[in-house]
């Protein structure tokens, strides 16, 4: 394929804590929803094995540990509109994090359609 079938667009990678939580769900989660619903191209959530925060207090996974707080971070890409539209929205989620937004070329992989009998 060639470089000019690739779609400019943002890419938006939100950062949270684990323990996170919006209306008693946790924040990624609800976070992940919201974009669904909004009709985002695509977003990925991926669990940190180790990081720290504002309170530069560090977070890692430990074998047998229970009720941690790792790192949690949520990509998402689409167009500029419409990540522009949904940052103040999760603006108004995240009580505690990050996020960066950066400019990005990508392509959306679907399944191929299958042709109707007739």
């Amino acid at each position: 394929m060639a470089m000019s079938e690739f779609l400019e667009g943002q890419l938006l990678r939100i950062f949270v804590g684990e323990r996170d939580r919006w209306h008693g769900r946790p924040l990624h989660a609800a976070i992940v929803e919201l974009l669904r619903r909004e009709g985002v191209a695509g977003a990925s959530v991926f669990r940190g094995i180790e990081g720290f925060g504002t309170h530069h207090e560090i977070h890692h996974a430990k074998v047998l540990a229970f009720g941690g707080d790792l790192p949690i971070l949520i990509e998402v890409v689409d167009s500029e509109p419409k990540i522009r539209s949904i940052i103040p929205r999760i603006d108004e989620m995240v009580g505690e994090g990050a996020m960066t937004l950066e400019r990005v070329e990508y392509r959306r992989f679907r399944p191929a359609e299958k042709p109707k009998p007739g």
